[in-house]
């Protein structure tokens, strides 16, 4: 709920600061006293777009906050870890600061929780705290969208609304991806010959990722054959084959130390040290022996590496990619063809698997259709109770349904038709439907609906405007019970309205010494300060002149206030 309200340099306000209480807050004040003005500053707070005429002193910035409490089993809580504020703290504090720009427009800053946030994000939050039912409000009872809205609130159909959304959205993608299939099946009718032959193309070179590197490693070896074959034979005579190789000299040193070992105890012992030296090189000299003979490379064996490289080289060009491209586009194509050769029993299986998810929607929209139906009559019909508590006793209220093809939110055409006199049939609300109708429909609404409400505040700005007398009583009582299911504040001009209220504020109009300038100032009715109260009544009834008939009537409407918040009839 709306727990604090701060304003500063906003129009007529210079300095405000509000508390709210639970249950019923009016604001009342004589025309003129800027009343409005509260809930304008509040509604640019929530991200409505100010002029440059907002500022009461244009050196200053204009600053509004408001803090929430948050409702305790609410989505907001998930949504504010969407936005970014994971905390877990019982409040929220919204803040918006407002400046003028040298060189003209605004500057604008914008906080959640004294973080730097933008517009739509506290847009975003706001939808969940409370809700303005004006004017604007009462052209949503023309909008179908908004009326369906309406019904399944009512009827606590939101997670039936949710299991048929999901089938839907389902059976759309699922037709979606069954379409695109038909799409690559029909393409592929039209390509087939042609994949077909280049699958065969390259499944016939049996491509393999190294065999490229490994051909052009045979070719640059056989190329300077003669160079390595020179090479090969120096180093088998240096190592074996030479007269004075290498091997021969370990031998004669071996023979050596021998010698010098029977000559001489304290000989160096080389013998084994030269064994391992004689067996590493008689395994290079097998190693070289084996690699020389690789080098004689017959004609054949050039021609055919010749020929495997110009295949690859013509199916790169072909192509235009390299061997793992090739390799790729191959699989490509085995798939392609795979699913066209499956083509019959894969589209049996999609067409059951589509018909089994429509028939799941189609089940979901008519168990939603029906649910609709019986609480598209109760709820007329707890409208039409109410319509008849505020002094319209001929009013009829009908909400019709019609069927139409499958949408996100059901199959239904949600329409509401009312008539306000006698002998007239109902139609469309804004055929038939005056102001003060209207306003009254809009209540009789929002009482059958507050049991179900998800905002915890309302803020009626306004919506008794023209009515009075036990019409106006009516409208007290009305939005006395909806306030016993959510918090409400309102701007009325009714004592019949104010009567009810659980915290009073009143707002004057203050014209400063110099009469060059006008403030606002609301002072808040006390528990003991019920005369004043019932002065604020009569005063609110009778105009300047309080006379005593209606301060006695201003007791009245309070003692039958007192009776309704006690339960009596």
């Amino acid at each position: 709920m709306l727990k604090h309200l701060s304003i500063s340099n906003f129009k007529l306000i210079d300095k405000l600061a509000l508390e709210f209480h639970p249950g019923l807050t009016v604001l009342t004040g004589e025309t003129g006293a800027g009343k409005s003005i509260i809930l304008s500053a509040l509604n640019t707070l929530l991200g409505e777009k100010p002029g440059t005429d907002i500022f009461q002193d244009e050196t200053l910035p204009v600053t509004i906050a408001a803090i929430f409490t948050l409702p305790q089993k609410s989505s907001l809580h998930q949504r504010l870890s969407d936005l970014g504020f994971a905390d877990s703290r019982d409040e929220i504090i919204l803040r918006r600061h407002l400046s003028l720009k040298t060189q003209g427009g605004l500057n604008n800053r914008i906080y959640v929780n004294d973080q730097p946030s933008t517009g739509a994000t506290v847009t975003a939050i706001a939808s969940y705290l409370l809700e303005f039912v004006d004017q604007h409000q009462q052209q949503n009872l023309r909008q179908p969208k908004k009326l369906l809205n309406l019904l399944d609130t009512y009827g606590d159909l939101l997670l039936l609304r949710a299991e048929y959304s999901n089938s839907f959205h389902a059976h759309r993608q699922f037709a979606q991806e069954y379409q695109e299939w038909e799409l690559k099946i029909s393409e592929a009718a039209r390509q087939m010959d042609y994949y077909c032959h280049q699958l065969n193309e390259l499944e016939d070179a049996n491509l393999s990722l190294t065999e490229e590197n490994e051909l052009l490693d045979r070719r640059q070896q056989y190329q300077q054959a003669g160079k390595l074959k020179e090479l090969t034979r120096e180093a088998d005579e240096l190592t074996y084959s030479g007269s004075n190789s290498i091997i021969d000299n370990c031998y004669r040193l071996q023979e050596i130390g021998a010698e010098l070992s029977r000559r001489d105890r304290n000989a160096p012992q080389t013998g084994e040290s030269l064994t391992d030296i004689i067996d590493t090189l008689q395994e290079v000299y097998k190693h070289n022996c084996s690699y020389m003979n690789s080098l004689d490379v017959d004609e054949q064996t050039i021609d055919a590496t010749e020929e495997r490289l110009a295949i690859l080289e013509r199916l790169k060009r072909k192509f235009v990619t390299d061997i793992e491209g090739l390799l790729k586009l191959r699989d490509e194509l085995k798939e392609k063809v795979t699913i066209f050769e499956n083509r019959d029993s894969e589209k049996e299986k999609k067409g059951i698997e589509l018909a089994r998810l429509q028939q799941k929607m189609l089940e979901n929209a008519a168990q939603l259709s029906t649910a609709r139906q019986q609480q598209g009559d109760a709820l007329a019909a707890a409208v039409g109770q109410h319509l008849n508590d505020l002094n319209l006793a001929h009013a009829r209220f009908i909400i019709t349904r019609k069927t139409i093809d499958p949408t996100a939110t059901g199959r239904d055409q949600i329409s509401f038709l009312f008539s306000a006199n006698p002998g007239e049939e109902p139609t469309a609300i804004e055929k038939n439907a005056s102001g003060g109708e209207l306003s009254r429909l809009l209540l009789a609404l929002k009482t059958a609906l507050a049991h179900r409400y998800q905002v915890p505040t309302l803020i009626f700005d306004e919506v008794d405007t023209g009515l009075g007398g036990s019409t106006a009583a009516a409208v007290g009582r009305k939005i006395a019970a909806i306030a016993k299911e959510c918090q409400v504040v309102t701007v009325t001009h009714l004592p019949q309205v104010a009567a009810f209220a659980d915290q009073h504020l009143v707002i004057d109009k203050i014209v400063l010494p110099d009469n060059e300038s006008t403030l606002i100032q609301i002072n808040e009715f006390a528990a003991d300060q019920e005369s004043a109260r019932i002065r604020e009544l009569a005063r609110m009834g009778s105009g300047e002149e309080i006379t005593s008939e209606a301060e006695e009537h201003a007791r009245a409407l309070r003692r039958e206030a007192g009776k309704v918040d006690k339960g009596v009839n």
